[in-house]
């Protein structure tokens, strides 16, 4: 797998986009339920591979990630080629730095957005980026 499986609840929640990708695949209803019952492993494989389709249409979509940890918050951008970061650290009182970087893609732009996510980064609207870009 590239990215990680999807949760049983979440799977159940896209049951029209799996349906869709099974036809797409060839395999209809009846193959679905056999396979599911005759061949787990396979039954596996197939999930992993929606899991993947999902993701990848997820991250391509995404545009801005964000942070927040107790004393700074980060934010970025997540443009074609490179990803830019506002962070801001929270000082004494109300004041705050602000620290702005570009950098390139070391691997993908969707594996990176992928392991951001799954180290505490959430999907935002980008409205607290903009914000501080301006």
């Amino acid at each position: 797998m590239k990215y990680s499986r999807i949760e049983k609840d979440e799977l159940e929640k896209l049951e029209k986009e799996f349906v869709d990708f099974l036809v797409v695949n060839g395999i209809t209803a009846e193959d679905w339920l056999a396979i599911k019952e005759n061949e787990p492993l396979n039954a596996d494989e197939i999930i992993n591979q929606f899991s993947d389709v999902v993701w990848e249409s997820i991250l391509r979509s995404t545009k801005y990630l964000m942070k927040v940890e107790e004393n700074v918050a980060y934010y970025f951008y997540c443009g074609e080629d490179n990803i830019q970061l506002i962070r801001v650290i929270k000082k004494e009182g109300d004041r705050a730095e602000k620290h702005m970087l570009d950098k390139s893609y070391a691997k993908t732009r969707e594996l990176e957005i992928f392991e951001m996510i799954s180290n505490g980064c959430v999907i935002c609207e980008g409205e607290e980026y903009n914000q501080l870009k301006s």
